[in-house]
């Protein structure tokens, strides 16, 4: 089975997203973020948690830091400026809709 499509499990999320990298003069990144998939879930244990992986391989090179309303959001490039992590932090709410996603699965 594929990794789900980002706007299939945080639809809301990912428009939020959209929206502060269009704010932030990132939205080059916008089309490679509509597109993503969720590969896997960050396995830190943290409960303030919700980062997930877009890419088999997740090697970091550059980063953009998201001003977000709530929690703090980070998308992590690779060498070749490709999405690779999500950096999601304090953001119950997308916590609870991975879980949820998570659960569905099993």
């Amino acid at each position: 089975m594929n990794a789900p499509l980002i706007s299939e499990v945080l639809p809301d999320f990912l428009e939020e997203v959209v929206h502060l990298l269009r704010s932030g003069g990132a939205d080059p990144l916008e089309a490679q973020l509509r597109a993503l998939r969720i590969e896997s879930m960050c396995d830190c244990g943290d409960e303030n948690c919700a980062s997930f992986a877009t890419a088999a391989v997740v090697k970091v090179a550059d980063v953009v830091e998201l001003q977000a309303l709530e929690g703090h959001l980070i998308i992590d490039l690779n060498a070749e400026q490709k999405i690779c992590f999500i950096e999601v932090l304090g953001r119950p709410d997308v916590r609870y809709l991975l879980d949820e996603y998570q659960a569905s699965l099993k």
